[in-house]
């Protein structure tokens, strides 16, 4: 289950100190767990149920669903035979990033301006529309309620900055754009970050690559060392754990970066589903696609802040980078046996290849950087490629 089902789940299936569940003046209907429905090699919630519970009259019921499951990470719980929390969130800082660089966030800000400040986007007869919009603001946008997913503060004001640094001192990036008007962006820089994080994790995808081309052969050369994926990948695991610091009590709130990264992958989950179909929010802006992309374009172009141009192969890879990058962590990529039946697509490894697959094929689309073959390439420095706003060029990103 993704994050926004699990918050579901916890609202409606665990109890809160004394055994009481989760209440609310306008609690929306209770989901069964028969509801929840195969989705892709897990389960999650029909989308109409994930809508239902999204625009909760009461919006203190989602508040405290959300604050019931950071500790149940805390706590290493079990969600029935859905979701496990044993040795990690499930979550990581790189979908965010992903999906932020999409521009989707400062796309859906504006249109959470609009929709306060003026009737440009036309009148809502949809009660559904309103309590969206008013949730998403009083979760995501306000600082004076002590929640897990609150990261702005006196000292920490704009959530953007922090989501910046946060993705700079894990993967020594910046994103591919600045400000709302792509002015620059002076946030708070730390010298502890992971400046190599990029040039270790193309190396190894194309390490990871070669051996999937090889799997099969049986009669030209084989460059395949799995020696160096192992090694690539503790490498990269040193790395992320080095940024996280205390790992070894395993509970995730007194780690670096948890809250950034709960709260990141939260937001990017929020509007990431409300335009992967034509929902009513969707179709309240005039912007129905058959893709999420365009979705995401065409309201991009309605408010005046243009979608990334590789939006729809940065949001085709998030969930894929969060699969792999959690393998490393967890170190499931790191015994040679398991690798050799990634490579040659043996159950139950085969899902992290399909990942890697996922994830190597969109990554060379959105930041022209070859990792099929890397011999290819001109120079070391990686951007994702972004058309050109408001007449500036874009940022480079991924050094």
């Amino acid at each position: 289950m993704d994050i926004l089902d699990n918050v579901i789940y916890a609202t409606y299936n665990r109890q809160l100190n004394g055994g009481a569940t989760i209440e609310g003046e306008y609690k929306p209907k209770t989901p069964s767990s028969t509801t929840l429905i195969p989705i892709g090699t897990g389960f999650g919630y029909d989308p109409n149920i994930k809508f239902e519970f999204m625009t909760c009259e009461d919006v203190s019921v989602i508040e405290k669903g959300i604050q019931r499951h950071w500790y149940d990470i805390n706590n290493l719980d079990i969600y029935d035979t859905y979701s496990s929390f044993l040795f990690s969130s499930n979550y990581h800082l790189m979908y965010a990033y992903l999906l932020e660089n999409t521009r989707m966030f400062q796309i859906f800000e504006k249109v959470l301006e609009l929709f306060d400040t003026s009737e440009f986007l036309g009148i809502a007869n949809n009660a559904n529309v309103h309590s969206w919009m008013e949730n998403t603001v009083r979760l995501f946008y306000k600082s004076d309620y002590p929640k897990a997913t609150n990261i702005r503060s006196i000292i920490r004001p704009l959530i953007d900055h922090t989501r910046r640094n946060a993705y700079q001192r894990m993967f020594g990036m910046d994103l591919a754009f600045g400000g709302i008007d792509n002015t620059s962006i002076n946030y708070a820089k730390s010298t502890q970050n992971n400046t190599q994080f990029i040039v270790i994790f193309e190396r190894y995808l194309s390490e990871v690559w070669q051996a999937y081309v090889n799997a099969n052969n049986t009669s030209g050369v084989n460059t395949t060392d799995f020696n160096i994926i192992q090694e690539l990948s503790l490498e990269l695991r040193e790395m992320l754990i080095a940024r996280r610091g205390n790992v070894n009590d395993n509970t995730y709130a007194y780690q670096h970066l948890s809250k950034e990264e709960f709260s990141s992958v939260l937001l990017a989950s929020w509007f990431t589903f409300i335009i992967s179909y034509d929902s009513p929010i969707v179709e309240y802006l005039g912007c129905q696609s058959s893709t999420i992309g365009e979705r995401l374009a065409k309201i991009g172009l309605k408010v005046g802040v243009p979608a990334h141009t590789k939006a729809q192969s940065l949001f085709e890879m998030s969930n894929a980078s969060t699969l792999v990058l959690l393998g490393i962590e967890t170190e499931v990529l790191q015994p040679v046996t398991f690798l050799q039946d990634m490579v040659r697509m043996i159950t139950p490894a085969d899902a992290y290849m399909d990942a890697h697959l996922s994830l190597i094929n969109n990554w060379e689309k959105a930041t022209g950087h070859r990792i099929k073959n890397p011999q290819g390439n001109v120079t070391g420095s990686v951007m994702i490629k972004q058309a050109p706003l408001n007449g500036s060029m874009p940022k480079p990103v991924m050094n």
